[in-house]
């Protein structure tokens, strides 16, 4: 079970802090972390958090992010779901996903463990847990965790009701097939990033051994197509609330209409390699970070799950 106690158990003895829980899945053990909210409702909404490559769970607990998932948590009653990916051999405290990048020659960033499988199976847990409101399950990511969102929505897209992907775009090519059913999706990435190219082509600089990618557009072309959405986009410029970051934010909806699924890209111009969130960045790390401060990511991504749930 991914939790030993029900909501009242959970409420009793409730502090901020992880709930740690072992699988062992394919032959290796896998890790996962488990907040649950003071008084949860039932049935509970769950979001994964997937870390970016070199995290963990306790990193994105610890980060702006994972502080603002843990706000909204509380705020809206919801379980929040941190796995981790494949340990690095040389360092256990550091995981990557298996994100479908199909020419990486990067021993930091190669994976081949069924992530897929894993995730699945920690689903299958959940549904063992009564007060888990299967309908409501959501997936979100940073970067290589981000890549691995987007391999979950193709791949195992009827368990989710909606995904999130942070600066990352679909690997090209791909290790795996781009069948996909259709899925709310949101897409937020920065035009500046120099790891993961707005544009597509090399992942992290010319050499190539961390894989390619396909550009912004043509990720959110492919999530068109498939959502049935329509072709044309509604435009809205967010307010520049922080001039001094650099950057502003302009979000592009496409409407799914009756038939098909919305899909959103919040296009961060000048942003980087980064979350967005009001935290301003450390001088040393502006040329790679180039962080927006005009939004919280966790804050509008939950505002798009929470407008959407699954059929059962």
């Amino acid at each position: 079970m991914i939790l030993a106690s029900c909501p009242p158990g959970i409420a009793e003895a409730h502090e901020p802090t992880l709930l740690f829980g072992a699988l062992v899945w394919n032959g290796l053990q896998r890790t996962y972390a488990v907040y649950a909210p003071a008084d949860p409702t039932a049935p509970t909404p769950v979001v994964f958090v997937l870390h970016g490559g070199l995290g963990s769970a306790e990193s994105v607990w610890e980060s702006e992010n994972g502080r603002s998932w843990r706000t909204l948590a509380d705020e809206h009653r919801f379980l929040l779901i941190i796995p981790e990916g494949r340990p690095d051999p040389e360092n256990a405290d550091r995981h990557h996903w298996n994100d479908c990048r199909a020419d990486i020659n990067n021993a930091d960033a190669i994976s081949t463990e069924d992530d897929v499988g894993y995730i699945d199976a920690l689903i299958d847990q959940l549904a063992a847990e009564t007060w888990v409101d299967a309908g409501k399950i959501y997936v979100t990511g940073a970067s290589n965790g981000s890549m691995m969102t987007f391999r979950l929505a193709v791949q195992l897209g009827d368990r989710f009701a909606a995904a999130a992907a942070i600066i990352a775009n679909l690997p090209d090519p791909s290790d795996c097939p781009f069948a996909a059913a259709p899925l709310p999706i949101l897409i937020m990435n920065g035009t500046a990033d120099p790891l993961m190219p707005y544009t597509g082509g090399c992942v992290a600089g010319a050499a190539c051994n961390r894989g390619r990618v396909r550009s912004t557009d043509e990720t959110v072309a492919f999530w068109v197509a498939v959502n049935g959405a329509e072709a044309s986009a509604e435009e809205v410029d967010l307010p520049d609330r922080v001039s001094e970051d650099g950057s502003t934010v302009t979000v592009f909806t496409h409407r799914g209409g009756s038939t098909g699924q919305d899909v959103v890209l919040y296009r961060i111009d000048g942003g980087g390699h980064s979350i967005p969130g009001p935290e301003p960045t450390m001088t040393s790390l502006r040329a790679v970070i180039r962080k927006n401060q005009d939004i919280d990511a966790a804050v509008e991504i939950w505002r798009f799950f929470a407008q959407h749930a699954r059929s059962s």
